[in-house]
């Protein structure tokens, strides 16, 4: 009991130090979970937010697609990735995609019945930032 008493005051800047440690990893992986991962052929994509558990100031938009059968396969494969990062998502939305890079072109449509319909205008402008895909001709439908 006494061992218990004196370890107490120490117990709190134990635990800020592992929390200060953990959030320093989760920043950097933050900053550097890329913003686009898609394949390419007729997929399933989601908008998402991903952030570090309690900071969602500082919180990024990512897309992710698949072919899959349905939406949440895809959110539960994202999810698992950022959970081992340390982060958190949130999802904004989703949609379908046709991306052909061979003819380099993008066509960007429909909703997502689990988490709504994806703001497809600001995927479009997120696909157009990229490196990837800034020359490709992108379109989406309403």
């Amino acid at each position: 009991m006494k061992l218990l008493k004196l370890a107490l005051p120490f117990r709190s800047s134990g635990n800020l130090l592992l929390r200060n440690f953990t959030n320093q990893r989760a920043g950097k992986a933050l900053i550097t979970v890329p913003k686009i991962e898609i394949a390419d052929g007729q997929i399933l994509y989601l908008l998402m937010s991903i952030y570090i558990h309690g900071e969602t100031l500082y919180a990024r938009t990512i897309v992710r697609g698949q072919p899959a059968k349905n939406h949440v396969r895809v959110y539960d494969r994202v999810r698992s990735e950022m959970e081992s990062l340390g982060l958190c998502v949130k999802p904004l939305g989703g949609g379908m995609m046709d991306v052909n890079e061979a003819a380099r072109t993008m066509k960007i449509y429909g909703k997502c019945k689990t988490f709504g319909r994806a703001n497809h205008y600001k995927t479009m402008e997120i696909m157009k930032e990229s490196e990837n895909y800034k020359n490709f001709n992108i379109t989406m439908e309403r």
